[in-house]
């Protein structure tokens, strides 16, 4: 069994990143240069429910009637793809082809300027999908169906694989706009863990760890080693990653939530938690768009309604599990969290 990185950590790295512009002066240029090379048109979500004779009239393209209602993208939003990857050491470019690392911790990180929220949505790494391969010029040369963790190895292990796993990502969500990504190694998440203190958190179901066992409802303080064990271990019975996904959730709010607290207490402490995790992240976000994003954020809500989860199915493959996204859930939540309703 590979090594597998926790989403929260990831998703926190991004946080990170965005906090960590506000030690730099104040530049107003970055939403301009984050949405200048993403395509800003409406996911490409099929139209299911038929548009009565009165709705064809006023009828834009992009809209989308669910349940009676209809909805258009909000191109307010700004998504970000938070990435771990199962390589060790600092980051160092790959030969390319097949090294890449595998992307075992995947999860989008939305900021709804309208709603002033922080969304995430954490994505199994099991998910089916069409997996492209490229040639030596960038050129698709085949595609496979395979979890989508498997597209980040396609490539250098650096932007390279970023950009193919954010094009894989996009297109799971209907060809969904991605402003830009955060990932980082599994080497990164000791020095992350240690740099905020640990946290405290509840399971939500027994972890057998071999040297240590862990019961359901029992509160644990985990740092260091112990938060390796905790995010990326898993039992090899169907589901298993599964389970180990709803620990990674627990965990993922805990470690916001304490690093959030620590940051407040102590603004400065954000330059040390970068600095701890920095030298295992790649990232196409510049520093101007950090500040803005920083800026953006600042007083942003983030709660027990900010992760979401993709409902689907996990069943066992040929050889590793597969996790199949059930469609109509997956549509109805891309409706929630990027569309908003069209007032008559």
């Amino acid at each position: 069994m590979k090594p597998t990185l926790l989403k929260l950590f990831l998703i926190i790295v991004a946080v990170i990143v965005i906090v960590a512009g506000v030690t730099f002066a104040g530049i107003q240029s970055g939403r301009k240069s984050l949405v200048s090379e993403v395509e800003e048109e409406a996911p490409v979500i099929e139209q299911a429910e038929e548009v009565t004779v009165k709705e064809k009239k006023k009828w834009q393209d992009g809209w989308v009637k669910l349940d009676g209602e209809i909805y258009e993208y909000n191109k307010n939003i700004l998504t970000f793809l938070i990435m771990g990857t199962d390589q060790h050491g600092v980051n160092t470019a790959q030969s390319g082809g097949l090294d890449g690392g595998q992307a075992d911790v995947l999860s989008l990180l939305v900021l709804d300027p309208d709603k002033k929220r922080i969304e995430f949505i954490p994505i199994n790494r099991n998910t089916m999908v069409d997996v492209d391969v490229y040639d030596a010029s960038g050129n698709i040369t085949k595609s496979v169906k395979a979890q989508i963790a498997v597209q980040h190895g396609v490539g250098n292990g650096m932007e390279e694989s970023c950009e193919y796993q954010v094009k894989t990502v996009s297109n799971l969500f209907y060809q969904l706009p991605i402003h830009g990504y955060v990932a980082m190694n599994m080497e990164g998440v000791v020095p992350l863990s240690k740099a905020v203190g640990g946290v405290d958190v509840t399971l939500p179901n027994d972890f057998d760890a071999g040297n240590k066992k862990y019961k359901a409802g029992e509160t644990v303080h985990l740092e260091g080693a112990d938060v390796m064990t905790f995010v990326r271990e898993r039992d090899h019975e169907v589901g298993g990653a599964d389970r180990r996904l709803e620990r990674q959730k627990v965990y993922m709010k805990a470690l916001i939530s304490q690093m959030i607290k620590q940051i407040k207490e102590n603004p400065v402490s954000v330059t040390s938690i970068f600095k701890a995790v920095s030298k295992y992240v790649t990232t196409d976000i510049s520093t101007n768009e950090m500040v803005y994003l920083a800026t953006l954020a600042s007083g942003y809500r983030y709660d027990g309604k900010s992760m979401h989860t993709i409902q689907g199915e996990t069943v066992k493959g040929e050889q590793f599990d597969e996790f199949y996204c059930d469609e109509d859930a997956l549509k109805k939540l891309v409706i929630e969290v990027f569309y908003e309703k069209v007032e008559e």
